[in-house]
């Protein structure tokens, strides 16, 4: 089965955009696929729009596509800027707290995060729904973490970990009552 797929995640700069798709890139590497990813970033003090966008092949890639098959909104301004990227049959997942919008699923990345003791999680949480989505294994999501935030203090890594564990569960329910 051929594999094609583009991913951006945007927002507001400061956000966590780069750490949800580093994540994303390294898991999907680290599971055989093939990856190119393109950061564009705003300045943080002026906490304009950024994304970062990762191609995920089974062949080698050597561009972007800019069709995208799953957009990952931490604001309602990425769904404003982005939509009319969307391939027909694409997925928009929005954080739940940027308002109603008809054409995304929701999915509460920042309560979710709160659950697990650190609203700064929140960019882990989005990084793990991409991936239960994906089809990725946690286990590889666990290894990579763990080298990602190892040398951070245990609470800290143990705060990701739960936040990734938690989103796939959430994000198949969204997903659910998305199509109803």
């Amino acid at each position: 089965m051929k594999i094609d797929i583009s991913v951006k995640i945007g927002g507001e700069a400061g956000q966590g955009i780069q750490t949800v798709g580093q994540l994303l890139a390294l898991v999907c590497r680290q599971a055989g696929m093939y990856v190119m990813a393109v950061n564009d970033f705003e300045s943080r003090i002026r906490g304009g729009h950024s994304f970062f966008q990762v191609r995920i092949s089974d062949r080698p890639v050597q561009a972007p596509d800019h069709r995208i098959h799953l957009l990952v909104a931490l604001d309602e301004k990425t769904v404003q800027a982005h939509a009319a990227e969307v391939v027909p049959g694409g997925i928009i997942l929005m954080e739940k707290e940027a308002g109603p919008n008809k054409d995304v699923v929701p999915i509460p990345f920042i309560e979710l995060a709160k659950q697990t003791g650190a609203r700064i999680t929140s960019n882990t949480v989005a990084a793990g729904a991409c991936l239960a989505l994906l089809g990725a294994p946690f286990a590889i999501m666990k290894q990579i973490l763990s080298e990602q935030f190892g040398q951070k203090s245990r609470d800290i890594l143990e705060k990701n970990i739960k936040a990734a564990e938690g989103r796939r569960g959430q994000t198949e329910q969204a997903m659910r009552e998305a199509a109803d």
